[in-house]
């Protein structure tokens, strides 16, 4: 691969549908799509991995994935390695951690933007070691 080609965002190989509510911590490898609740904080094993949230769909609780596309609602601090897109229906209440950012038009953040282009340690170290 070229250094400079674009890498492709990871294929979405897990889908939480609307009717489903999670209580806990979800780590996953890869593509996730959220369209229900959850109670708890997502963690990204892996890299690349990327985060769905749907439209309607509600986390109460911190994100930690690399890239994150949010439609829905987000109580909690997102950590967006790399790159982190806020759809116009997207409402986040808590501060925002991003190496880039997208915002449209409609979207709200009840908290600060800060700008950390170099992630990786401080996610790394806020998701401590993976389970056995």
């Amino acid at each position: 691969m070229l250094k400079n080609a674009k890498a492709l965002p990871p294929k979405i190989v897990t889908l939480i549908g609307p009717d489903t509510v999670i209580t806990g911590e979800i780590r996953f490898h890869g593509g996730l799509h959220l369209d229900g609740r959850l109670q708890g904080n997502i963690l990204a094993d892996s890299e690349p991995s990327l985060l769905v949230v749907s439209r309607g769909a509600i986390i109460e609780g911190e994100i930690h994935v690399q890239e994150v596309v949010i439609h829905g609602e987000v109580k909690g601090n997102v950590f967006a390695e790399t790159r982190l897109e806020l759809g116009e229906t997207a409402q986040v209440t808590g501060d925002v951690h991003y190496g880039a950012i997208t915002v449209s038009m409609g979207a709200t953040v009840n908290g600060q933007l800060i700008h950390e282009p170099n992630q990786r340690k401080l996610l790394e170290h806020r998701k401590g070691p993976e389970p056995s």
